[in-house]
């Protein structure tokens, strides 16, 4: 006879809530039996589940490089894992490619991990059978990345709180004694997502800023990022008498106010032209800035899970040497498309 779990047991299993459970359940994402006020689960499901996850739904999206990857052959990986004009994807486990990374190679890491069961119709967001068992994977791939970043540079991981994110705090925790805490950036996507009914509705993502065990004072430049100030702004700040050197404050406000932790940038939608398919891509706008005020031009910037590549267009845009390492073959082809339209453009 098959061993079945309940939903408390099945909730142990996946290492989730038993009310992300119930809505698996209710989502149809594996079979359940109904018993009484509870569910019974087969084990296989579940052992299923979490190493495949759903299979992804909804319409496609019309930008052309969706779907181009689809069954990537030999010759499309040969081409794209291979040197751009100014940087490298692998494609491969993120452990075993810095395991061939000299000590202190990179100046800046942008880190977009999987969230752990959150995209679960995505396979590669299905790999661990527990919290625990994510968390320890999450210890060995920053502690390579800990190995490689230059002692002045800083590791950028991103991550979400929240009722389905909720490890994500644990994250922060655990990370913070592997390496020192920086800062807690927010990124304000302008747009809520993921509407609930008991909450308000999510508009943010966290950016975990995390710095050597080493280090007093990473590299930052804060000038490069500044917020322009729109006409009207400059305008009542001039009719501020307070200001004896007329010249000088014209020249300030033209440069801009500093940008604050709290970064406002649209989250990018299906209608997006920048959007490649990828469900957790970022707007290469974000990771722009991450990347010029954490590192000069010719330097060197990591992204450990490239995905579709945001992280090597914004290097590529500013000036920067990159390498982005992707384990996902669709991933890897699309990534290499967005670098090879961008400098044909």
């Amino acid at each position: 006879m098959e061993k079945v779990f309940t939903t408390d047991q099945a909730a142990k299993f996946l290492g989730v809530s038993r009310v992300r459970v119930r809505q698996f359940i209710q989502e149809r994402r594996f079979k359940a039996t109904k018993l009484g006020r509870d569910y019974l689960i087969a084990v296989s499901e579940l052992e299923k589940f979490s190493q495949v996850g759903r299979r992804p739904t909804g319409r496609p999206c019309k930008n052309a490089l969706v779907g181009a990857a689809a069954k990537p052959d030999q010759r499309q990986l040969a081409e794209f894992t291979t040197q751009t004009r100014n940087g490298v994807i692998h494609h491969g486990d993120v452990l075993k490619v810095l395991a061939g990374y000299a000590d202190q190679q990179f100046q800046t890491i942008i880190a977009d991990p999987p969230y752990f069961q959150v995209l679960t119709e995505h396979s590669w967001d299905n790999h661990w059978h527990s919290q625990r068992e994510y968390l320890e994977w999450t210890r060995r791939w920053v502690r390579a990345c800990r190995r490689v970043l230059q002692k002045d540079g800083l590791l950028y991981v991103f991550g979400q709180p929240g009722k389905r994110e909720h490890l994500w705090l644990h994250t922060c925790s655990l990370l913070a004694t592997e390496m020192q805490f920086h800062d807690l950036i927010i990124w304000d996507r302008v747009v809520g997502y993921n509407e609930r009914a008991d909450s308000f509705t999510p508009q943010y993502e966290m950016i975990l800023a995390l710095r050597h065990p080493e280090c007093a004072k990473p590299y930052f430049n804060k000038s490069v990022v500044r917020i322009p100030y729109d006409e009207q702004t400059i305008k009542r700040y001039l009719r501020d008498t307070r200001y004896k050197n007329r010249q000088a404050r014209i020249e300030h406000l033209k440069r801009g106010k500093y940008a604050t932790n709290i970064l406002r940038i649209p989250s990018l939608k299906g209608s997006s032209r920048e959007k490649v398919g990828h469900p957790s891509q970022k707007p290469v706008a974000l990771i722009e800035m991450l990347v010029n005020s954490s590192s000069q031009r010719g330097q060197m910037v990591l992204d450990p899970f490239l995905g579709s590549g945001t992280t090597a267009m914004a290097c590529e845009n500013l000036g920067r040497k990159w390498v982005g390492i992707e384990r996902n073959a669709e991933y890897v082809v699309i990534a290499g498309k967005r670098i090879k339209q961008l400098h044909k453009m």
